[in-house]
């Protein structure tokens, strides 16, 4: 069996295991009304984890999803408050923003050479204060901004008891997964993030590679802040605070390696719904807020630690596989 499939199967057994946990100890927790609020929670992390995922692959990180998302959303505010423009040209609009925010983050990587973790930290702090710049005021006061047209709120409604947004998760999820497994495209997302030197002696465009994996996140961004505010139905400059934690996370429990290489997006819509039974659990045990960012980091120290664990297990067995392989040949 593949590697990539035996991680996989480690992380829908973690997805099973709090879910036997909750369901013991909760009789909502199984309900179809709580299940249909897992999956719709778990779709904004997992839409925007499948843009994040291509560049963890690629060796990188992005932890600026979170203040792209209220930019995105807060531009959208000004339109809808400012504007007489049809509901179609906002959403185009937040569509080209987060764009524009994915497209900065993978030029300043590329062209300057800063490891991604510099550049995207600086970015959070960029698109946060920006998205503060152009809130809307009263009497010199940031405000809420109602959004409440039945155009643009119809995203964040659902037919037949699934939500739109669950429903657009998926949809997302086979898209991404067929371009890594099946394009040339995920095929160099691949060789950048196992070794970059080589990609580029194998004629590889690395930094074209990985620009496009940027402007990926800020499309996945843009249509999750789409789906957020719809369903909210306002938007405020604080929307999506620490938002990135929870789906680097997710992508993270999915088993995508954090140096690059390997990982997929059915792996990721495991650590969606992993994150979003675990915030689901906690607020049926009522656990104290402050509680809940410990259990979170807790979790994710001891998968990157198994992570670690496990591929030098399978590096070893490699190994050991080549060698007896040799002494069979040899005699």
């Amino acid at each position: 069996m593949k590697q990539n499939t035996i991680r996989r199967f480690i992380s829908l057994a973690m997805l099973f295991v709090l879910v036997i946990l909750f369901s013991a100890t909760s009789d909502y927790f199984l309900q179809a009304k709580n299940i249909i609020s897992i999956f719709r929670d778990a779709s904004v992390i997992g839409i925007i984890g499948i843009g994040v995922t291509y560049v963890i692959i690629t060796g990188g990180i992005e932890l600026s999803t979170g203040s792209a998302l209220a930019l995105v959303g807060m531009v959208m505010a000004n339109i809808y408050r400012y504007t007489t423009l049809p509901i179609w040209l906002m959403l185009a609009a937040g569509i080209l923003v987060g764009l524009a925010a994915g497209w900065f983050n993978g030029f300043i990587i590329t062209r300057f050479s800063l490891p991604e973790f510099i550049a995207t930290l600086s970015t959070l702090s960029i698109y946060r204060a920006l998205t503060y710049v152009i809130a809307i005021k009263e009497n010199g006061i940031i405000t809420s901004q109602p959004m409440k047209d039945y155009r643009f709120t119809v995203f964040g409604g659902s037919v037949g008891g699934i939500y739109y947004v669950t429903i657009a998760f998926f949809v997302l999820a086979v898209i991404g997964q067929v371009i890594l497994k099946k394009t040339r495209f995920g095929t160099n997302l691949y060789a950048v993030g196992s070794n970059k030197k080589a990609a580029e002696l194998s004629g590889i465009h690395t930094d074209r590679t990985r620009m496009a994996a940027f402007v990926i996140v800020g499309f996945c961004v843009a249509v999750g802040s789409i789906f957020t505010t719809s369903r909210l139905q306002s938007t405020t400059a604080v929307l999506g605070t620490g938002l990135e934690f929870n789906v680097i996370a997710a992508v993270v429990v999915g088993g995508c390696a954090l140096d690059g290489g390997r990982g997929d997006v059915i792996g990721t819509v495991i650590g969606a719904l992993f994150m979003s039974v675990l915030d689901n659990g906690i607020y049926k045990y009522q656990i104290n807020t402050a509680y809940q960012p410990i259990i979170k980091g807790v979790i994710i120290i001891l998968v990157v630690v198994f992570d670690a664990w496990y591929n030098k297990r399978m590096e070893q067995a490699s190994k050991n596989r080549k060698r007896l392989c040799e002494e069979v040949t040899a005699s």
